[in-house]
């Protein structure tokens, strides 16, 4: 049956009518920090309301940033949009009329990566997205790790600590995964060296152009992300990590080189091998993945 998947940014929220991983139809609604939950709730309902006039959903999916209760349905805390303690599945729920699930965003983007992208076929898959911030999920037979906030707070990967007392983190702390990989990390480096801020993707541009400086950037940042994928592959043990986000666009630039660190320092890969593939869904995986929580 379709249904309907949500994924909440920090800018917009994405809704996708979905039906077997296919996003029959779609709008989205801004997300500004200055907007209230109510507000923004609101605008999120309207716009969904919109989408199913005509349909028969079975259920509504959500994908939140941040830490989730996803037993009471509860955004407990979110940095990007500033909710703390927002019943947000509830509200839903009783808005549309529909059963409604939730989980972190992230998570949402890996789950529909795992059933219907670059995770199909693989019974253990984990997904990083690398956009302004780090985010992740790890898939076990194309489902979710069940639990509350204490589940939905598993995967956390852009916070794993890749220097001690390293460059400072948005979170508050130093030396974390996304201090290193994320596109504002990119541009941070960049600006630092050159004195003007410039674009990852503009980075990434002048270095495949083999511009000397753009070329130190990204081999820094390709040997930062091959640390943390083998310390990943050696705890999680994934067949398939999934490198999705903005600066997948990129990945023919390191995912060479992540591939060859983790056949080489990922424990016994040669018994359990571990590859890095380029996620295949783009920006629908949130809602594609929200849409498929309701699968038992």
């Amino acid at each position: 049956m379709k249904a309907l998947g949500i994924d909440l940014g920090g800018t917009s929220a994405k809704i996708g009518l979905v039906e077997d991983g296919q996003i029959l139809n779609s709008a989205s609604v801004p997300t500004r920090k200055d907007s209230d939950y109510e507000g923004i709730l609101g605008e999120i309902v309207k716009t969904s309301k919109q989408l199913i006039s005509n349909e028969r959903i079975g259920s509504v999916g959500i994908g939140s940033p941040g830490l989730i209760d996803t037993a009471s349905g509860t955004v407990r805390y979110s940095n990007n949009i500033r909710w703390e303690n927002a019943p947000l599945k509830d509200d839903i729920q009783k808005a549309l009329g529909v059963p409604a699930y939730i989980a972190n965003d992230a998570k949402c983007a890996a789950l529909g990566e795992a059933i219907y992208g670059a995770g199909a076929g693989y019974s253990r898959f984990a997904m990083l997205t690398l956009g302004t911030g780090v985010g992740g999920g790890f898939v076990v037979n194309g489902k979710l790790e069940e639990g509350t906030l204490y589940g939905d707070a598993s995967g956390i990967y852009g916070h794993l600590t890749l220097y001690p007392d390293g460059r400072p983190c948005t979170c508050g702390r130093r030396g974390c995964l996304e201090a290193y990989c994320s596109a504002r990390a990119v541009e941070n480096k960049a600006q630092s060296i050159l004195g003007r801020k410039v674009s990852a993707k503009a980075i990434f541009e002048a270095a495949a152009n083999h511009n000397f400086v753009a070329e130190e950037i990204v081999d820094e940042f390709t040997r930062n992300l091959a640390v943390a994928l083998v310390s990943l592959a050696n705890i999680l043990r994934p067949q398939c990590f999934a490198i999705g986000g903005g600066l997948s666009a990129d990945a023919e630039q390191f995912l060479p080189y992540v591939n060859e660190m983790l056949e080489k320092e990922v424990y016994g890969w040669a018994y359990a091998p571990v590859k890095a593939v380029r996620a295949k869904l783009g920006n629908t995986a949130g809602m594609i993945g929200a849409a498929a929580l309701n699968r038992k």
